[in-house]
């Protein structure tokens, strides 16, 4: 620790603390049987006396004698009560251990508490404790899928009481202390649950396929309150055998009975995050790091009610020292973002970042002026990966997928066969997010050529696998996981093409697969990207004994530092080496492929993959502020998204740098809303006929922006429901193009439109000469159908489940169809004529957020001069939407989730306007829609590696 470091420290213990009453958030509300209210406010326990309230209208009551139980830096949750009222049990990290126990507090009637008593100790994580009547506390145990509910007897004695595969949340004793209501989550399902206590009694399950948290008993045992996350999000009540479920309040809220049962206390939650997105789980405990939170009203309603009666809002006027809390918010903030970010480099600059600007924070006089001085810190931080610069430069998601490129090109190799080395290696390091069974597209650009190419990949539809073959159904509809989801696979064929038709000839085509073979014959050390995925998606690839075999040895899953070896994939890869493409579609590998997937219910036979071919298309094409933008071909979506979106931004005269301007963040969001819509017109080109122009015409943008657009005002839902003429209710002349749901990009989150999660990769790369291309590869959903055919070694697309069911529409399941993606690899080129220079290559993955990723760094390069590393290290918004009620019918509400790293002066101004927030990553944190790019600049490539993943540049002078 550095001189000035440590005398800041001292600074801090000599300053003088003044108290004031804090924007308090209010979370997991208790009753005591004595009617006393515990509940957590910004990691301290809190405790109030209610009173009725004189005048109510309801005669409910109101909170009186506000007193603090916990106070410090440690971040204590989750209180509930010991049966007599005389303590708290609460899940606390104070063992300054990096971890979360159990701890008990005992509370006297003065509000005067204890030294707490640690009552558990593991590894995992303790969390989400209820007590029973006779002392005992349940709680969950671990993390995501490795979730379990274990019991802790009053002697202090352990036992584990679920050990099913996926997640077990929510514990609450019945009254009687009998019983335990629970939730499960398993393969993405939710089921409210009960079980004995005894545990030879199967659970009885009460209600399934809504996405249920937090229940609790009432006090009689009658009824059972739980809230629930998405478009229906609410608090209900149901019975304790499930018969009906009754909606009593609107809002996301935890539950809490008072002891009487006459009213439900409801702490607002914050809206649920995004869904996963390949984002590796760096941040141990994410509610510890919510140091600014968002939601955390408290109201109190009679229970069981009608939907919202006497819902009414409690005051919460919790004083506290305001010196300690800026301290305690700084220090998380800065000891999070060093332990994540700045471990290898920058450490000093970050430090020096501490002592400037912690007196700052800590004389901050409210939260909008302490979240003011973190955003200045966020805004003067180095760069968290090294851009790197040479006469060649690649930019992929990881690290040894970089070197395989770099090392084609001391071979003598072009762009072109450097890619075909990233991709093969990619497939290996990142099995979860692309691979030989996978599909994607290439966009590229070699000097000599008239115009880019874009090479598609993308999967096709088995000849039997129809609407009507009914054998691979269950219970009426495609599986959720598995084998029978997989298409035939492109990603061999559209490399194999990609290098016989434009790489050097200076490098053989088993040189290019060569990195790939050793990295997975030989191992690799893995990191916190793909051992996330097999923590979260632990049930599904559970399910399968090969899957299990290859990435759970000893039935857990690989960690971050073990060493993957796949010497199945290696076998694979060496016979595509020795024999190109063919002999993954029409050689032994097929036939594998071919005999098992057949026999476990999918339609593919070696007709489907002996006629697969990769097909060389025109990429779309726009033009943005004296730039040319070359995108995705259909049956891709993502190259016309972008192309729309950026028209509308064009109409922006003077843009500045979104985070930091208000004028130019409004804008953006604007003109993401306002592009026209292709939604249901862009499928396969060769079964379906795809007119882009309308979606592309500059002239549909400038109307939709000089009659839509408004300044100072977000565009909101009544405005955006179709009109008369399909279009924006804004938009008063009949346009070309319909507005549509695609207009937002769906998003697994629970409050947007269903989509699945996609799991995806992208790179770039370039060399000095002009030479440029941009690659989005991908299996589907984060893990693709979770599925390895024994002996091969590599997982299957999912993408059988993403055609339409109408044979009529576009989109649909028909025979050897391809399927549509939204994945956006993009070349920007200086100029709009004829002497256009290749400037940059961006490609992103992340679901919906590759759309995002894509819009805001190529407006970063074009609009504000940024260089690869400075783009992709921006922090990321999305604009997605959600149905809300309005009268008898639903309307569209827009959202737009962001990375907490933007003004938050931007932030104020932007809602004041209108606009609907919801922040989905800790202050600081770059967490979604992992990005690639590298930019041409003065006889140099330069490339940046995206932090969100293990995202890596490399460069060379061949």
């Amino acid at each position: 620790m550095t001189a000035s470091f440590m005398a800041i420290l001292l600074f801090a213990l000599q300053a003088q603390d003044t108290t004031a009453v804090l924007q308090a958030a209010v979370r997991s509300p208790s009753f005591s049987p004595g009617g006393r209210l515990a509940f957590e406010i910004n990691g301290d326990l809190w405790v109030a006396e209610l009173a009725q309230q004189n005048g109510s209208d309801d005669g409910s009551p109101s909170l009186e004698r506000l007193m603090p139980i916990t106070t410090g830096p440690e971040w204590d949750r989750e209180p509930t009560w010991m049966p007599d009222g005389s303590a708290l049990v609460f899940a606390s990290d104070r063992s300054g251990e990096g971890r979360v126990d159990l701890w008990k507090v005992a509370v006297g009637e003065d509000g005067n508490s204890g030294e707490p008593e640690r009552l558990t100790e593991s590894s995992e994580p303790d969390r989400e404790p209820a007590v029973g009547p006779d002392g005992d506390i349940v709680f969950v145990r671990g993390r995501n899928a490795t979730a379990n509910l274990w019991v802790r007897s009053v002697d202090g004695g352990l036992r584990q009481l679920t050990t099913e595969r996926g997640a077990e949340r929510f514990p609450t004793f019945s009254p009687d202390g009998q019983l335990i209501v629970y939730i499960s989550e398993q393969s993405g399902r939710h089921q409210l649950r009960v079980r004995s206590l005894d545990n030879e009694k199967k659970d009885n399950v009460i209600i399934q396929d809504m996405p249920v948290e937090y229940p609790t008993w009432s006090p009689d045992g009658q009824l059972i309150a739980f809230t629930t996350r998405g478009a229906d999000s609410g608090v209900w009540v149901t019975p304790a055998d499930g018969s009906y479920t009754n909606l009593v309040a609107g809002q996301r809220a935890a539950p809490a009975w008072s002891p009487d049962g006459r009213y439900l206390a409801l702490a607002e939650l914050p809206r649920s995050g995004p869904g996963y997105n390949g984002n590796p789980d760096r941040v141990v405990d994410r509610e510890a790091g919510d140091v600014l939170p968002s939601a955390g009203r408290l109201w109190i309603t009679r229970a069981p009610t009608e939907l919202n009666a006497h819902l009414r809002e409690l005051a919460v006027d919790a004083t506290a020292p305001r010196t300690a809390h800026n301290e305690e918010a700084f220090d998380r903030v800065w000891s999070r973002l060093r332990r994540i970010y700045f471990q290898e480099q920058g450490v000093s600059q970050w430090e020096a970042l501490y002592s400037e600007l912690r007196p700052r924070a800590s004389a901050a006089a409210s939260e909008l002026e302490l979240e003011a001085v973190i955003h200045e810190l966020l805004s003067r931080r180095a760069p968290i990966r090294p851009e790197q610069r040479g006469k060649a430069a690649v930019s992929s998601a990881h690290p040894l997928a970089t070197a395989a490129g770099i090392e084609m090109f001391s071979k003598g190799g072009n762009v072109v066969d450097a890619a075909v080395a990233v991709s093969f290696a990619l497939g290996v390091v990142e099995p979860d997010a692309s691979g030989i069974g996978g599909y994607g597209q290439m966009v590229l650009y070699l000097q000599g050529m008239e115009k880019p190419v874009a090479i598609e990949f993308l999967t096709r539809v088995p000849e039997q696998a129809t609407l009507s073959n009914a054998s691979l159904l269950e219970d009426g509809r495609l599986p959720p996981d598995g084998p029978v989801l997989a298409n035939v696979p492109g990603t061999v064929a559209g490399m194999w093409k990609a290098w016989e038709r434009y790489g050097s000839g200076n490098v053989e085509w088993a040189e290019v697969v060569e990195p790939a073979i050793r990295l997975a014959e030989g191992g690799f050390v893995l990191d916190d990207a793909f051992t996330t995925t097999l923590s979260l998606e632990r049930d599904r690839f559970g399910k399968y004994e090969s899957s299990r075999k290859l990435f759970f040895p000893d039935g857990e899953p690989l960690q971050p530092g073990d060493t993957l070896r796949n010497p199945d994939l290696a076998w694979t890869l060496r016979q595509i080496a020795e024999g190109g493409a063919d002999a993954f579609y029409k050689g032994e590998i097929a036939k594998r492929m071919v005999r098992d997937l057949r026999g476990r219910g999918n339609a593919m036979t070696m007709n489907d993959m002996a006629r697969y071919f990769a097909v060389e298309r025109e990429p779309v094409r726009g033009t943005y502020r004296r730039h040319t933008v070359y995108g995705s071909a259909p049956a891709t979506s993502g190259g016309v998204t972008l192309v729309a979106k950026l028209n509308l931004l064009e109409q922006l005269q003077r843009p500045d740098r979104y985070t930091d301007d208000a004028a130019t963040l409004h804008a953006m969001i604007e003109a993401w809303k306002l592009a026209p819509s292709g939604f249901g017109r862009i499928s396969d080109p060769s079964l379906w006929p795809v007119d882009l122009e309308p979606m592309l015409d500059k002239e549909v943008a400038g109307k939709r922006w000089s009659q839509c657009f408004d300044p100072d005002r977000s565009t909101g839902p009544a405005d955006l429901e179709p009109g008369a003429n399909g279009e924006p209710a804004c938009v008063t002349d009949e346009l070309a193009m319909s507005w549509g749901e695609d207009l937002f990009d769906c998003e697994l989150g629970d409050n947007q439109l269903s989509c699945p999660a996609t799991g995806t990769t992208a790179f770039a790369v370039a060399d000095a000469e002009g030479n440029i291309l941009a690659v989005t590869q991908t299996l589907g959903t984060w893990g693709g159908t979770f599925y390895v055919t024994p002996g091969l070694g590599f997982p299957y697309n999912d993408k059988l489940g993403s055609y339409g069911t109408n044979p009529s529409s576009y989109g649909a399941r028909l025979p050897y169809a391809r399927n549509s993606t939204s994945i956006s690899p993009t070349l920007i080129f200086e100029g709009t004529d004829h002497n256009q220079r290749p400037l940059a290559a961006v490609g992103a993955a992340g679901n919906a957020w590759i759309s995002a990723a894509v819009y805001q760094v190529v407006s970063g390069i074009v609009d504000h001069g940024l260089r690869p590393q400075e783009a992709l290290e921006l922090p990321r918004f999305l604009v997605t939407s959600r149905r809300i009620p309005a009268g008898s019918r639903n309307v569209r509400n827009v959202v737009v989730q962001f990375e907490d790293g933007f003004s938050p002066t931007v932030m104020r101004q932007l809602r004041e306007m209108g606009h609907d927030f919801q922040k989905i990553s800790l202050k600081g944190e770059l967490r979604m829609g992992y990005g690639a790019a590298v930019l041409i600049e003065d006889g140099q490539v330069r490339a940046g590696g995206d932090p969100r993943r293990s995202g890596a540049a490399g460069a060379t002078n061949p």
